[in-house]
């Protein structure tokens, strides 16, 4: 797929305060570059670990088409399909790590191999009422 991307260097805690300010800032590049949206924002994460003081890769991409101007280019990339397992998740993102521990749980079980890809799509962010939050997490599989 074709996205926008941003990518900084965060921890666990830097988080929430990028929710919702990467996206509106995608949406207005969008508009600008008159492109078309094709799917949620989702967020990359690449070297997580869970600890609260790793320095990890964050990487927030928005799919889109049409004629990219050439000024812009690097913003722009392609990521290819991954398989993954994936699991759709509602509610407060305060609920995700229990979430994950579930789908590492069925990792472990059936003994299945990680790529070391985590990413999650945000199908609804509702930050005013967050039970309402549906994301779907994808874990990379070999």
């Amino acid at each position: 797929m074709n996205v926008l991307f941003v990518s900084r260097q965060v921890r666990l805690g830097d988080l929430a305060a990028l929710a919702g300010k990467i996206g509106r800032e995608f949406y207005t590049y969008v508009a600008d570059l008159d492109l078309l949206v094709c799917g949620p924002i989702y967020w990359f994460y690449y070297g997580i670990d869970g600890n609260p003081e790793t320095v990890f890769t964050l990487e927030v991409v928005l799919p889109v088409q049409g004629k990219i101007p050439t000024a812009v280019l690097p913003y722009f990339k392609k990521i290819p399909a991954f398989r993954c397992l994936s699991a759709r998740y509602e509610g407060s993102w305060e609920g995700l790590p229990g979430q994950y521990a579930k789908m590492m749980q069925h990792i472990h079980s059936n003994q299945l191999k990680m790529s070391g890809i985590y990413a999650e799509s945000f199908l609804h962010i509702d930050l005013e009422h967050p039970e309402n939050q549906i994301t779907e997490i994808q874990i990379g599989l070999v």
